[in-house]
Order: structure tokens, then C-alpha cells, then sequence
């Protein structure tokens, strides 16, 4: 349990540091790095505790944080791409893509597509989440009144 309140607390460091970076309103630092501790927290929640596959639980991660980004998009009153982008970055498959990179150099090709196919089902899933939330009305996320 404790490596999940590990990555959940460093998930909200990582998301809240790179709004910075990118000149995110100082109002919404805080729900940017919240963003990224929701989907991070569903992500090792499930794969870690429930023992759900990788690809699942990436899924259910970007559906969890993509529904929170669009309630605070409606909730803070503004665009939902501010929580979103940052809120992604922690379920990145990028030690997937570092190590199809390494089969390449290598020259291991069996490594090398089995890493790649893996790393685009990954990002396939994250991008088809975030579809599957954005396509729904913006009204189903507007149950608490300001």
C-alpha cells in the first residue's frame, strides 16, 4: 500500500512541477497536480491491488483523470486541456519506449516489436480514454452547482 501513496504523491509532484514549467495559472496548480494523483492512484490501484493488467488499468487511469479534468474544467471554469495534459504525463509508457529503442540498437528484434507493440497499445489505450470521456456531454459534468 504504501508503494501506491509513494507513486500517488510524486504523480502530484511531477504534475504540479511541469505546470509550472509551463506557466499554468497559479490558481489551478494544485487541481493540475491532482489531476495527475487521480489517474495515477486509479492506475497503481488497480494494477498493484487488483492485480489488473497493464493495459487495463492504464485505461481505467486516463478514463478516471480525463472525468476529472472535464469536472474541474466546469467546476474552476476553465479549459479542461490545463488538467488534462499534466495530469497524463505520469501514465507515459516511456520506460516502454526507451526499451524499444534499446531492442532497436541492439538489434534484438523480437524485443524490440514485442516493446513496440506493447508501447502503442499503451499510448492506443490513453488516447482511446481520453476519446471515450471527451465524447460525452459536457453536461454530465456539471452536478455541483458553483
Amino acid at each position: 500500500m504504501e508503494k501506491i501513496i509513494l507513486q500517488t504523491i510524486f504523480s502530484f509532484a511531477s504534475c504540479l512541477f511541469f505546470s509550472i514549467t509551463f506557466n499554468t495559472p497559479k490558481k489551478e496548480l494544485i487541481f493540475c497536480g491532482l489531476t495527475g494523483a487521480i489517474g495515477m492512484f486509479v492506475y497503481s490501484l488497480s494494477a498493484n491491488m487488483f492485480n489488473i493488467d497493464i493495459i487495463i488499468a492504464t485505461f481505467l487511469g486516463t478514463i478516471f483523470l480525463t472525468a476529472t479534468s472535464r469536472f474541474l474544467s466546469h467546476f474552476r471554469q476553465a479549459p479542461s486541456t490545463i488538467y488534462l495534459i499534466p495530469g497524463i504525463l505520469p501514465l507515459v509508457p516511456g520506460s516502454y519506449m526507451y526499451k524499444t529503442m534499446y531492442g532497436l540498437l541492439k538489434e534484438d528484434m523480437v524485443y524490440f516489436y514485442s516493446q513496440g507493440v506493447f508501447t502503442v497499445k499503451l499510448a492506443g489505450v490513453i488516447a482511446f480514454g481520453v476519446m471515450v470521456v471527451l465524447a460525452l456531454p459536457y453536461s454530465l459534468f456539471n452536478f455541483i452547482k458553483k
